[in-house]
């Protein structure tokens, strides 16, 4: 979903045409026409490098992130003179406009890092302190580049041309709907130096935008764009047809044992999230919800924040456990009113799930009648002595054997949580832990 007029009326570069439409996870909104085909050139800061320590010792390296934003403003901008594009019109595009698109990954990461709950005004101030950050280097950056090469072509006669900036697009959009826009406006930098600065020439029409970042935040083994963890034990397979098994890196420092890669297969095999354990306190479960634990409207604050700084858009994904429409149309709704640009998926939770396997065939043999033995169905086996379980599915036994796996309401069954070390039959030395315990 996009909001034209929220688009347009916020956009700097508004003087090269009406903004049409975006791409297609849509963050990038620039203007096309028959003689310009929209080219953008992206890179994101993975945030989790750029913050040290841990819970109350926890902090941004700010320094390191200044020059993180800035150089990567100067090799973009480098990036668009090497390029040769596909057809005549994006080149020209290209060169008039020089858009860029610099946004950030792995926020997800490090507000559980912080040890804030995403669901939270600490981690609506966190996002909203550290676009403010990105996009005032990345804004005085492009200016310094345009003393040193020349403004863009287009730059006369945009809104970058009379001294404005992003957060400026508020009063704009305001003024437009004759309506507050709900978000918060708390500023911490010097923007009116850089206003002055701005208005005597930019490199770039466009300057940010978030990327969902999907595929390269696994690389780099953070979290994508703005998303919160989908689940904290996950599989992916890759155009190769091959898979992997991901543990959320939170288990490694909470204190809490989680099982080792045979755990993490068994539960991908058999499509199952753990059962909260006895080990992990309220606050861990809450920190680490994941996202169809979290309310949607936390979704809409942490990109409403993020966007008031950023002159292009934000690729948001939404999670939604209801399927009421009611409660869709006023979810997007309140994005209009909080100024967000546009949202990307909206991800409902499936009314059931499908079978994963065909493991476990006698599913009767779970049903015991009162006081008597469990039922044996078609195909059942004779009863043999049991066995110790090992190797590959070991954990779903011990998980069976301790407590049954059946639907249950999200507040009593995690997306994910850890399995008890005490109930994990993976040896110890297979098992993380946190820094403490080593």
């Amino acid at each position: 979903m996009t909001w034209k007029d929220t688009i347009n009326t916020r956009a700097l570069n508004h003087n090269t045409g009406t903004i049409h439409l975006s791409n297609l996870c849509t963050e990038i909104t620039l203007p096309q026409d028959r003689e310009n085909v929209a080219v953008c050139n992206l890179a994101s800061i993975n945030l989790s490098r750029h913050v040290t320590g841990r819970r109350q010792q926890a902090r941004v390296d700010w320094e390191r992130l200044a020059e993180s934003t800035r150089l990567a403003v100067r090799q973009l901008d480098n990036l668009i003179d090497i390029t040769i594009s596909s057809v005549p019109e994006s080149e020209r595009s290209n060169e008039l406009n020089r858009a860029l698109g610099l946004g950030v990954m792995g926020f997800t990461d490090i507000v559980e890092r912080f040890g804030y709950w995403y669901q939270s005004k600490e981690s609506y101030e966190l996002i909203d302190e550290i676009m403010e950050f990105v996009s005032w280097h990345a804004i005085d950056a492009s200016a310094d580049l345009a003393r040193e090469r020349g403004a863009y072509p287009n730059f006369e006669g945009s809104r970058w041309s009379q001294g404005l900036v992003p957060i400026d697009s508020l009063d704009l959009l305001e003024d437009d709907r004759g309506v507050p826009v709900e978000v918060d406006r708390t500023a911490r930098l010097d923007w009116k130096s850089l206003r002055g600065k701005v208005s005597a020439g930019i490199r770039n029409s466009t300057l940010m935008a978030i990327a969902p970042t999907a595929s390269i935040g696994l690389v780099a083994g953070t979290t994508p764009g703005l998303d919160p963890q989908f689940s904290q034990i996950f599989s992916r397979a890759t155009s190769s047809a091959s898979s992997s098994r991901s543990i959320a890196t939170w288990s490694r420092t909470c204190g809490v044992w989680v099982c080792g890669s045979r755990c993490a297969k068994t539960c991908c095999a058999i499509r199952v999230t753990c059962r909260r354990s006895t080990a992990s306190p309220t606050r861990l479960q809450q920190i680490y919800r994941t996202s169809f634990q979290l309310s949607p409207y936390a979704f809409l604050q942490v990109a409403a924040r993020a966007q008031k700084w950023i002159d292009q858009a934000i690729s948001r994904n939404i999670y939604l456990q209801s399927r009421d429409v009611g409660e869709m149309v006023e979810l997007y709704a309140a994005a209009w009113r909080m100024g967000v640009k546009t949202t990307y998926y909206l991800h409902m939770m499936p009314r059931h799930t499908a079978e994963q396997s065909t493991v476990k065939v006698n599913k009767a043999e779970q049903v015991a009648p009162a006081g008597g033995a469990p039922r044996r169905g078609f195909g059942a086996a004779a009863p043999k002595a049991a066995a110790p379980a090992r190797g590959f599915g070991a954990v779903a036994a011990a998980v069976a054997e301790a407590e049954p796996v059946v639907p249950a309401d999200v507040d009593e069954l995690e997306q994910v949580d850890v399995v008890d070390g005490a109930a994990c039959p993976i040896d110890p030395q297979e098992r993380l832990q946190c820094d403490s315990c080593q």
